[in-house]
């Protein structure tokens, strides 16, 4: 079975929905489909409710910082208790390139992280750093993420950084943590530090994703149909056989996201 760990069904064209659905039906495969702000959490709702193969992780992106509220954050939680098929909440996190106060970003990224601690969920985190903030052995303090979440957890077995595109030296901060992270269709695009940290992500924090529609491939937008390529393209950089990974991602799909066991 392949499971696109990280997605946005919920954003993608209408002419694109119809493809996805039928291919995921027809081959048993599955996604965790996230939202990024109310009305997207609402649409991945509804599209549980009709797709057995979509599972919910509910978000609020850091980009829609100026729009979060008390009100807004009540129907998040009036969501979380009508919907038996919510597996995480993200994504969530900070973006040091967003122009929304990094405080701001911290204070919200704080009660989602509350909420999840509360209903035993697993978070999905959005990091994206600007040049001056990235962790290397040349820069090496703690990023700030690292030290928000120590807070929340005293290990990182409901923690997954989505998107993973950082070196091996964060690679190890997160997977020491008991984290996982999930690589998505940037893999193709030949970052050497992205593909160093694939070969020595340790199989058992390997997540995979598509991060669609997000992530253009080949100039186009991306597709949750896409995942054959992610799990392809991973296959052959870690010297594993294709069913081989598929069982090995599978294992940790249902230890991170209980509800799709």
């Amino acid at each position: 079975m392949l499971v696109d760990a990280h997605c946005h069904f919920n954003s993608l064209p209408e002419n694109i929905t119809g493809k996805v659905s039928d291919w995921f039906i027809a081959t048993g495969n599955k996604i965790v489909d996230s939202s990024i702000d109310l009305e997207t959490s609402r649409n991945s709702f509804q599209f549980s409710k009709r797709h057995s193969f979509v599972y919910n992780s509910l978000g609020f992106h850091p980009f829609y910082y100026n729009d979060f509220s008390f009100e807004i954050y009540q129907e998040y939680k009036n969501i979380l208790k009508r919907n038996n098929k919510v597996v995480a909440l993200g994504e969530i996190g900070l973006d040091y390139k967003a122009k929304m106060p990094l405080a701001g970003q911290e204070e919200i990224l704080q009660k989602w992280l509350e909420l999840a601690k509360e209903n035993d969920l697993t978070v999905l985190i959005h990091h994206r750093l600007d040049k001056s903030n990235w962790y290397s052995s040349k820069y090496p303090k703690l990023p700030r993420i690292l030290a928000i979440l120590d807070n929340y957890f005293s290990d990182y077995r409901n923690v997954v950084f989505h998107c993973f595109s950082y070196s091996p030296l964060f690679l190890k901060e997160v997977v020491d943590r008991g984290g996982f992270v999930s690589f998505s269709l940037n893999l193709l695009r030949g970052n050497k530090k992205i593909i160093k940290s694939l070969k020595e992500c340790p199989l058992e924090n390997l997540l995979l994703e598509t991060d669609s529609p997000y992530m253009r491939v080949e100039g186009r937008p991306s597709s949750p149909l896409d995942i054959r390529s992610v799990y392809s393209y991973a296959s052959e950089a870690k010297n594993i056989s294709s069913q081989d990974l598929e069982d090995k991602v599978l294992v940790n799909i249902e230890k991170v996201f209980k509800k799709m066991r």
